[in-house]
């Protein structure tokens, strides 16, 4: 069983791994480090999880796809037990951005210029970004998927030591989503402005003060500018 397909939320992980040694962790069935260590992607590989069952989960399908001596398996909490495997990538996939910022902020090894996260936070996305942004990561790419009926935002993240700045928009979307546009953006551009126009409406009704006022004229003008 060696043709492995990644869903297309795992897939925005490929183009940002860059050949070393890449870390999944909370790995569930252990697919994206199989996939990149079968196509020649990475070097090597270490899958990692907090639960001993999704870990036998990814042993399992390691031995079935023929990456046994390319990928290590190991029972971690976040990234505790990950240093000594020298991650050059670090991927934080389908967690909440809450526990993606408290993972990164446990590991302080990992303000390191020669290592990448490469995060998918399921929540507060725009509190990752501010989090990375406050703690001198800068932000050097960004895609988008659409699965299952969810958009789905990746932040590829690198330790600079800088300060960036970033507006309201640009965090909740993404500076680099908004620099590319194009049609997927436009759909999920499209789904968040039905979200705060929603939350905008809610607010008006009882009479609260609304944030979500500039953020729905910002979405909009960028949604007219969308090529």
């Amino acid at each position: 069983m060696s043709n492995l397909m990644l869903s297309n939320r795992l897939m925005t992980a490929v183009g940002f791994a860059r050949g070393g040694v890449f870390a999944d962790v909370g790995t569930d069935h252990g697919y994206l480090p199989i996939y990149l260590y079968k196509k020649g992607l990475v070097k090597r590989a270490v899958a990692s999880d907090i639960n001993e069952m999704p870990l036998d989960s990814a042993r399992k399908n390691i031995a079935l796809h023929g990456a046994v001596g390319g990928i290590d398996t190991v029972l971690s909490d976040g990234l505790k037990a990950l240093k000594g495997f020298a991650p050059d990538d670090i991927a934080i996939f389908g967690m909440g951005g809450e526990l993606i910022c408290r993972i990164v902020g446990d590991a302080p090894w990992t303000k390191d210029e020669k290592i990448r996260l490469i995060l998918q936070p399921m929540t507060k996305q725009d509190e990752v970004r501010a989090f990375l942004l406050e703690n001198g990561y800068s932000i050097v790419g960004e895609s988008l998927s659409y699965d299952d009926g969810k958009y789905y935002q990746t932040i590829c993240a690198e330790f600079l030591g800088t300060c960036e700045e970033y507006t309201k928009t640009e965090l909740i979307l993404g500076k680099h989503n908004i620099k590319r546009g194009g049609e997927l953006f436009k759909g999920f551009l499209e789904n968040r402005l039905e979200v705060y126009r929603t939350r905008l409406a809610g607010k008006r009704a009882a009479g609260l003060e609304c944030e979500e006022e500039a953020l729905v004229k910002e979405f909009e003008e960028i949604l007219e500018n969308i090529k």
